[in-house]
């Protein structure tokens, strides 16, 4: 018996070498900064369906205790409004401006069979011969409001490694239980195909109990990055007005809580911002510049 495919497309396009840009609900996107940016890109970019990865197989709906896994549902005056299943799609853009087309993935966190839901990606990422992949996720963080979310990645290769270094986006080390994108970048490394994790620090304030659901300046940060790496030339105004009233609703709570105040302060003495902010106000053009003259600087033997 011949086995269902696990991608259905809704598309052919014709597409140039294109960048693949993945997001995951769940465990790894505090602050919803994954799966914000692709929802961003999309709109920004007038994004059109390509695929789908039916959910079924790869996702729990019920498990004891496990709210999160469930359907999002909205119910108002005993009339369902909103039923909101788990999705896997993809999506696909032009770039006008930029020498590769964009393919972006807006995912949930698959439950079973990680092997089968790469494998799924991947074989979209071999139909459209996808040039780089770009998985993105939020880790929740100390990160105080008041600046610039530091950027790091995990990659399958040094010259990207150091790439990515040129664009304020720093290496991260880690030792401990895996998920799906480390598994993904292992992958292809396997199948040498660029890859690289890019994880946003967000805003987590545990001792007051402040969790910030959706998170516009860990979104900024992803899509500033993802802004020159892609060479799109989105212009940000709205999503920089976001960010300027997240910071000046917590700004708020700060000036009328002595105790939250001085909390956020101390966070900030200990926060390493410079290399984050160095890299925030650069031109796309500028970037490039810093990315060559950071890569010509590497001596042959470093990896």
């Amino acid at each position: 018996m011949t086995q269902k495919s696990d991608v259905v497309y809704a598309a052919h396009p014709t597409l140039r070498r294109p960048v693949m840009v993945l997001a995951l609900d769940g465990w790894v996107d505090g602050g919803e900064a994954a799966t914000g940016t692709v929802r961003y890109l999309r709109r920004k970019l007038k994004a059109h369906k390509l695929a789908e990865i039916p959910a079924g197989r790869f996702h729990i709906d019920q498990v004891p205790g496990q709210l999160a896994l469930r359907p999002y549902t909205r119910v108002e005056d005993g009339l369902v409004k909103e039923y909101r299943p788990k999705r896997n799609v993809f999506y696909y853009c032009g770039n006008p401006l930029g020498e590769r087309d964009v393919i972006l993935f807006d995912g949930s966190e698959p439950n079973m069979y990680w092997d089968e839901y790469g494998a799924a990606i991947l074989k979209v990422a071999r139909d459209f011969d996808v040039s780089r992949i770009y998985m993105l996720g939020g880790v929740l963080d100390k990160t105080p409001h008041t600046r610039e979310p530091a950027v790091s990645s995990v990659s399958t290769s040094a010259p990207l490694r150091d790439e990515l270094r040129a664009y304020g986006i720093d290496p991260v080390d880690y030792e401990g239980a895996g998920g799906i994108r480390t598994a993904l970048v292992h992958v292809c490394q396997e199948l040498s195909l660029e890859m690289a994790v890019l994880h946003v620090r967000v805003t987590y304030y545990p001792e007051f109990n402040l969790v910030i659901a959706h998170n516009p300046k860990a979104i900024r940060a992803l899509v500033t990055r993802l802004n020159r790496l892609l060479g799109l030339r989105l212009e940000l105004a709205d999503l920089d007005k976001e960010t300027k009233d997240f910071e000046a609703r917590i700004g708020y709570m700060a000036l009328h809580n002595r105790e939250f105040r001085a909390y956020v302060e101390a966070l900030e003495k200990d926060y390493p911002a410079a290399a984050a902010k160095e890299f925030a106000d650069l031109s796309g053009d500028d970037a490039v510049q810093a990315a060559e003259e950071f890569l010509r600087g590497c001596s042959d033997g470093d990896e």
